[in-house]
């Protein structure tokens, strides 16, 4: 069973939702799910990837596949994530650590989608998973974008969120909702 991880940027109440985390993705390995499908833009994403990282523990056959968008870097090799993690802890003079994955997927449908990669890239992880995991709150709006040189204009984004989870019930998968 295959499971993507979709949620906002910001996570207030991390602590909670990491075990709310924990107790799901136990659950959902108890009835299958050995591939979890991750993104990479926010809090949810991280503390989803925390979780399934603990359980692999108890778990190793457990498979973490990174969805990359066409500018992302992803290590799939313990010797090329330390290689990079050395130099860029040298660089910005500070400890730096990436994540780890088995597997790396391209997304193909952000190839051409310019500014909005992570909402394609959102929709290839859900039409490849049997269920979705959100961190989805309806009433969360991004922050404003101003634009236009001459007059400031601000433009209300929609929630990147909110498009996936709209998506996913429109392709009727399964939905846990952990807000």
């Amino acid at each position: 069973m295959v499971i993507c991880f979709i949620g906002h940027r910001t996570v207030s109440d991390a602590e909670q939702v990491l075990q709310r985390l924990l107790d799901a993705v136990s659950s959902l390995i108890e009835q299958g799910a050995d591939t979890f499908l991750f993104g990479s833009r926010s809090k949810f994403d991280f503390l989803s990837w925390e979780a399934v990282t603990q359980l692999k523990e108890e778990h190793p056959n457990l498979k973490r596949v990174n969805y990359s968008a066409p500018h992302e870097t992803v290590y799939t090799s313990k010797e090329e994530r330390e290689e990079s993690e050395e130099f860029f802890s040298k660089m910005m003079k500070r400890e730096v650590h990436f994540k780890d994955f088995e597997e790396n997927v391209p997304s193909q449908k952000s190839l051409n989608a310019n500014k909005n990669t992570y909402i394609m890239r959102n929709q290839e992880m859900i039409d490849h998973s049997d269920v979705c995991v959100f961190y989805y709150d309806k009433n969360y709006l991004p922050p404003k974008k101003k634009r236009a040189k001459r007059f400031v204009v601000a433009d209300q984004p929609k929630s990147g969120t909110a498009i996936a989870f709209a998506y996913a019930t429109q392709k009727k998968k399964q939905i846990l909702n952990l807000y």
